[in-house]
């Protein structure tokens, strides 16, 4: 029995995929979505096509690997970011989760959400 979970979240943003691609992944940027995690987190890149896709094992402190998506595609105006991740702890599901939300929150705030349309 597999005892790993998967979580998908999609986030619009009235921002183009340059924009968003340089929040996600420069390093003054990153510090302030993922906050302390930013540090302690080893997370290295499986797949890499700038302003589209970033794929990394993710391996917080005290937690087994995991893999980590972020896939970004132009809206109109804005940009759609689908945050994909799998093989997750079954037991820590709900807790990355709401891990998760946290942080995209932070983004968001840096970002500004887009009305879904």
């Amino acid at each position: 029995m597999d005892s790993t979970c998967s979580l998908r979240v999609t986030r619009y943003y009235d921002a183009s995929p340059a924009e968003v691609w340089a929040t996600l992944t420069e390093p003054d940027s990153v510090a302030r979505w993922l906050g302390s995690m930013a540090d302690a987190l080893r997370a290295n890149v499986r797949s890499l096509q700038a302003e589209r896709l970033l794929e990394v094992d993710w391996t917080p402190p005290g937690e087994e690997r995991s893999v980590v998506q972020f896939e970004l595609r132009p809206d109109g105006a804005g940009t759609v970011l689908v945050l994909d991740h799998r093989r997750i702890d079954a037991r820590r599901g709900m807790r990355a989760m709401n891990i998760w939300e946290h942080h995209l929150q932070r983004l968001d705030a840096l970002l500004g959400v887009a009305e879904a349309g």
